[in-house]
């Protein structure tokens, strides 16, 4: 594994904050992506059935990562491992992330900013 692609919602503070951060402390090459700005990324993934709203996505080697799991893979690459720790629990992890998500959409609609439209 040389590099990753994070495929991300640029609109939403957090998740743009999060991958910057990732790229910044990862110790392999990272690309970002933003749906917002790249709308033939966005479609790709809907054609796989992927809900852009629920998830960010980390691509590795052709394989992609959703959820919880992208989080804490991402985590352990900027060598935050106790932390990931808790987003690899099948149910506490989820659960987590979910709790992530809500607190995205709270952010979006208290800003004026949608989700991706006709995708929820």
């Amino acid at each position: 594994m040389d590099s990753v692609k994070i495929v991300f919602d640029g609109d939403c503070f957090f998740c743009k904050n999060f991958v910057a951060l990732s790229k910044l402390k990862s110790q392999i090459r990272v690309e970002l992506v933003d749906l917002r700005q790249h709308e033939s990324a966005m479609l790709e993934l809907l054609e796989q059935g992927i809900d852009i709203n629920a998830s960010f996505v980390v691509e590795i080697d052709r394989e992609y990562l959703f959820k919880n799991i992208a989080m804490a893979f991402l985590l352990k690459q900027m060598g935050y491992s106790r932390v990931a720790w808790l987003f690899e629990t099948k149910i506490f992890g989820a659960a987590l992330y979910d709790t992530l998500v809500l607190l995205r959409r709270l952010y979006l609609f208290a800003t004026g900013k949608t989700p991706f439209r006709g995708y929820q």
